[in-house]
């Protein structure tokens, strides 16, 4: 499709913007196609007329937006059936209750409703720099532009309060310890019985718990990336790198940064590059860090999952919740842990964590980090002050 591809090349990819993020706006934006040739709604013709979408269609549009993509596809097929048949009072019950739980993440459903939005913006400028519009028709066009917008925008889904009750959270220290034991290349607990898998997998797993990295940083470095002398490792933005041959590459969200490493760490991860990543013929061919066993080319994402998989199948004592992502949390526990230890002013450790973790001075990412940290401070200040309270009564 012509215009589609168009917004992708200068709106999205011309920003340079990840390839993940490319394919995000285009599901969203064939998602929206999907939606105006199920509701027989033709947007060429309407921008025509300097008029986009209804306020009961952008409604509409919201509502199916909730829908798994999977179904989505399914609705241009549901427009060719026949009209609904009749149904009891007790048939719609259950449809809504299974259309609810069919529901997406709010997060999902918002990002694609704001892409969109994009797009609408775009397709509305796009057309008016091409057609010589009369002054009353485009700003005709620039009122329904944004009706539409702030529509779309009051509808975006939001997270439920009862969401913080199971959003993702660090590992307890019991639970650090058990897979720090686990992982060891020489405990008998290992689910892995190569060598280079076993040496790897517990390399990786220390990356991730040491730096806070998310897993397409560390898939990202490579063994140039890293300076002995100094200690360091840089992690850089490499968007589609083209000296990478994995399809779905390993991205980099965050900023790029210099970060240190312990001696420890710098010592298990040149035994890795010269003991185990050196074994194998295809590593010397690219340069990144950590490899395939049988292969030796570039560590997959697939893999990393595998690796996750079977360490929460064969190892029942860590949570089932254990992830990759889970281990950046579990560092930011232990990074606010240790700002309090040492006295640091909260506007100093929130710019130190922000460096670390590559994210805007300004940010305020580091709430979605540093949930169990900050539900132990309360449960201590809410304990003691019932503890203050107690011995107040006895008084």
């Amino acid at each position: 499709m012509f215009e589609p591809t168009v917004f992708a090349l200068t709106e999205v990819r011309g920003r340079n913007l990840a390839t993940n993020t490319v394919g995000g706006v285009l599901r969203a934006v064939m998602a929206f196609q999907l939606f105006l040739d199920a509701r027989g709604i033709d947007l060429d013709t309407r921008l025509e007329n300097c008029s986009l979408l209804s306020l009961g269609e952008v409604e509409d549009l919201a509502r199916v937006f909730r829908l798994p993509f999977a179904k989505l596809a399914a609705l241009s097929k549901a427009a060719e059936q026949n009209a609904p048949k009749l149904v009891s009072h007790e048939q719609a019950r259950m449809k809504v209750q299974q259309s609810s739980q069919d529901e997406v993440d709010p997060a999902v459903a918002a990002t694609m409703l704001r892409y969109v939005r994009a797009y609408i913006q775009w397709l509305a400028n796009e057309r008016q720099s091409r057609h010589s519009f009369d002054p009353a028709a485009a700003a005709r066009l620039s009122d329904s532009v944004r009706l539409v917008s702030k529509a779309i925008e009051s509808r975006v889904p939001h997270k439920s309060g009862l969401g913080a009750l199971t959003q993702r959270e660090g590992l307890a220290e019991e639970h650090v310890t058990e897979l720090m034991r686990i992982t060891d290349p020489g405990s008998p607990d290992n689910p892995w019985r190569d060598p280079h898998t076993r040496y790897r997998n517990a390399l990786l797993i220390r990356w991730l718990l040491y730096l806070g990295l998310r897993i397409g940083e560390v898939l990202g470095v490579r063994v140039s990336d890293i300076v002995v002398c100094r200690k360091e490792v840089t992690i850089h933005r490499r968007a589609d790198d083209p000296d990478d041959p994995r399809r779905n590459q390993p991205q980099t969200k965050t900023r790029a940064r210099v970060l240190p490493l312990s001696a420890t760490l710098v010592a298990e991860t040149q035994a890795y590059i010269l003991n185990y990543r050196a074994n194998l013929t295809s590593a010397k061919k690219h340069p990144f860090l950590f490899v395939a066993s049988r292969t030796g080319e570039p560590m997959s994402l697939a893999a990393v999952a595998k690796l996750f998989n079977e360490l929460r199948e064969k190892a029942p004592s860590l949570p089932e919740s254990l992830s990759a992502h889970v281990l950046r949390h579990t560092w930011n526990d232990a990074f606010s842990a240790k700002m309090d230890s040492a006295g640091v002013t909260p506007e100093s450790e929130r710019q130190a964590r922000s460096y670390l973790m590559g994210w805007s001075p300004t940010s305020d990412t580091a709430a979605a980090y540093t949930r169990r940290h900050v539900r132990n401070k309360a449960k201590e200040v809410s304990l003691a002050l019932q503890h203050q309270l107690v011995e107040k009564e006895k008084k």
